[in-house]
């Protein structure tokens, strides 16, 4: 006979899936334009002062903080040039059987404050995670899916245990998809290596290609064209950070067949060029 308690385990089953998971060091004009999360995320600040914004609710960010991500919660950032910020950032799905959304309905703070011997003992796991998801072999991989639900676990547990003066109000749980571009950015994010139109991407909202533009810009303040770019770029960025890819493999796995038009996309949103920006980034905890 199966036991009861098992059957009740809200987490029995649940698979991770990992957007990103790097260590960024934030350039001077680093900044989170105002977007619809697509997906959930842990945001932990290593270094640097700054603010967080998710929906109505503006947080400082300081050393210590972990800002818990929500897909379908709107997300806004900044920090102060001359004490950049350097998180450890995470984006991810969790899911349990029949393709449900493992988290979406707690309710859940948007900071932590972490102190004294919390502050190693996260960065460790989080640090395992990164590594483990920057290496290329397979076996790997697997590992960082589960260094991904212990980070997740224990973020939770803190959630439970931290006196409530270490934490942000608690927000509500989201009961579904609040809106047609949460639904389109998860796709999206599914689908980003290949070629995207603003017509398919119309067909995936059921609506007209005027209808869902106008749409999406109102839910999030850009074209959906414009989003794609911005996402894109995103996800080029935690590839390149990863370093086991050539910037041609990155651009193809972003969708961008021909390289050399991945190359300008990615200079005129951040600034710098692919090969340069893998080049800025320094990682401390790797040999």
């Amino acid at each position: 006979m199966s036991d009861p308690a098992a059957k009740s385990n809200p987490w029995d089953g649940v698979s991770a899936t990992i957007v990103h998971a790097d260590l960024y060091p934030c350039r001077p004009d680093w900044r989170i334009v105002r977007q619809l999360l697509p997906y959930d995320g842990l945001f932990y600040i290593w270094k640097g002062h700054g603010w967080v914004m998710i929906d109505d609710e503006r947080l400082e960010a300081r050393p210590g903080d972990l800002f818990i991500m929500r897909r379908g919660r709107t997300l806004e950032a900044g920090h102060d040039p001359a004490h950049a910020m350097m998180p450890l950032s995470t984006g991810f799905h969790l899911r349990r059987h029949g393709d449900v959304d493992a988290i979406r309905g707690l309710a859940l703070p948007h900071r932590l404050r972490l102190l004294g011997p919390e502050i190693p003992e996260f960065q460790v796991r989080f640090m395992d995670l990164i590594a483990l998801h920057r290496d290329a072999r397979p076996t790997a991989r697997l590992s960082a899916a589960g260094a991904l639900l212990r980070l997740v676990a224990e973020a939770l547990r803190l959630v439970e245990s931290l006196p409530a003066d270490r934490a942000s109000r608690v927000m509500p749980p989201l009961t579904g998809d609040e809106t047609m571009a949460a639904r389109v950015q998860a796709w999206i994010d599914a689908h980003i290596a290949d070629r995207l139109t603003l017509t398919g991407l119309a067909r995936v909202a059921k609506l007209t290609p005027t209808h869902f533009s106008a749409a999406f810009h109102k839910q999030t303040g850009v074209s959906p064209m414009q989003y794609l770019r911005r996402r894109r770029v995103e996800a080029a960025r935690a590839l390149l950070a990863s370093g086991d890819r050539t910037v041609e493999e990155v651009a193809r796995a972003v969708g961008y067949p021909d390289p050399f038009h991945f190359s300008r996309v990615f200079r005129a949103l951040v600034k710098i060029a692919p090969r340069d920006y893998r080049d800025s980034l320094k990682h401390p905890f790797q040999p």
